[in-house]
């Protein structure tokens, strides 16, 4: 089978499930990237192994460092140079619509996938967006979603019964050594993302904080990542007399250290599609404190019971980040319920998931067909 994918840009988790549907896909997979990079991606990728890699040449409307729209005319004559079984797209981009148009006026199944959910849904705010939606996904022969949230936004904007996959984001790397003790972790609190209060919290973080000195306590912090608001943390951690610790950006090597390093992790988002953090957390035995807003939360973190799930309400916060602190017990229930969900967000589940959609694109009457992708021979 030959698939093309087209993807913004590839990360150090998408690399990881390239690899892996090469592998299942015996070789035949191209990946297409509007973009090298980003604005505040700081990641080193390895070179593909079992894929294809190809950044496009082209535009791009830089809107915020989560927000970009492509144009790369040059997808046409790649997908007209070599013949697809399944052309696969990840946005709604200028470039994500020309090729799906280029793959349906040569007969080319097109495969949706997507990481949003409901609660960040650009589409019901904006009219361009919902108009997109309402394009493409109703003519995709199946969809996948990174979350259950993810499939049920596809079937919102019309994608056909039966037809979406679910496949779950898993890290850029994988923890294997035993999960440090509670005691064994020299902080008691960790914020790891993009430094800024709009998507990611900051500022709630940093109220939590401040609301857990006022109760007498003297909690150690430590800060990952990077961006707007680092002097703003920096200074407010000191005035609170809070001993803190700054990383700045980590590459994914170093990230295992950091979050072994802390007692809790606190996920403050206010609208993450998904929230790979938690996932990393998580992976690592690091209890996790959640917002409602980041889909990780409700479909990772409370059903595991590898943390808990609250509104941004700050006293809330500080009574449960107490709790976990003040009673080690909790913190090793919480710990060892994230070592058992871990599996369920595999690499080969995340990889499973479109290589089933790709193989109900592609079936045919004959199950042994040549060239196509048989059930059963992934990786």
């Amino acid at each position: 089978m030959k698939v093309a994918f087209l993807i913004n840009i590839v990360t150090p988790y998408t690399h990881r499930l390239f690899e892996r549907l090469g592998e299942g896909l015996g070789g035949g997979l191209d990946v297409f990237a509007c973009s090298e990079s980003e604005p505040g991606r700081h990641w080193m990728l390895d070179p593909p192994v079992t894929y294809a890699r190809r950044a496009l040449a082209g535009l791009r409307l830089h809107r915020s460092y989560v927000s970009h729209i492509y144009l790369n005319p040059g997808i046409v004559p790649a997908l007209l140079r070599t013949r697809y079984d399944v052309v696969l797209i990840s946005d709604f981009s200028p470039t994500m619509m020309l090729a799906s148009i280029c793959a349906r006026l040569r007969g080319i199944p097109v495969v949706i996938s997507t990481d949003g959910q409901p609660d960040t849904d650009p589409g019901r705010t904006s009219i361009v967006h919902r108009i997109a939606r309402r394009l493409v996904v109703p003519a995709s022969a199946a969809g996948v979603g990174a979350s259950r949230g993810s499939l049920a936004l596809l079937e919102a904007y019309g994608l056909p019964p039966g037809a979406g996959f679910l496949s779950p984001i898993t890290p850029g790397w994988d923890y294997t050594l035993p999960s440090p003790d509670f005691a064994a972790r020299p902080f008691d609190l960790l914020f790891c993302g993009h430094l800024d209060d709009d998507r990611k919290g900051l500022l709630f973080f940093l109220e939590v904080v401040e609301a857990l000195v006022a109760r007498g306590r003297a909690p150690s912090v430590r800060v990952t990542g990077d961006g707007p608001l680092r002097g703003v943390a920096e200074a407010r951690l000191a005035a609170a007399g809070v001993a803190a610790r700054f990383d700045g950006y980590l590459a994914q090597d170093a990230l295992a250290e950091a979050y072994t390093s802390a007692k809790l992790f606190l996920f403050p988002s206010r609208g993450d599609p998904w929230g790979l953090v938690a996932n990393e957390a998580i992976q690592c035995g690091t209890p996790v404190i959640a917002s409602l807003h980041a889909q990780s939360a409700l479909e990772l973190v409370g059903p595991s019971g590898a943390g808990v799930v609250l509104p941004l309400d700050v006293t809330a916060w500080a009574d449960a980040t107490g709790h976990y602190l003040d009673d080690p017990d909790a913190w090793e229930a919480a710990r060892d319920s994230a070592a058992r969900v871990t599996r369920d967000f595999s690499l080969d589940a995340m990889a499973n998931g479109f290589l089933s959609a790709f193989a109900r694109v592609t079936a045919t009457s004959d199950p042994c067909s040549p060239g196509r992708y048989q059930p059963g021979r992934s990786a």
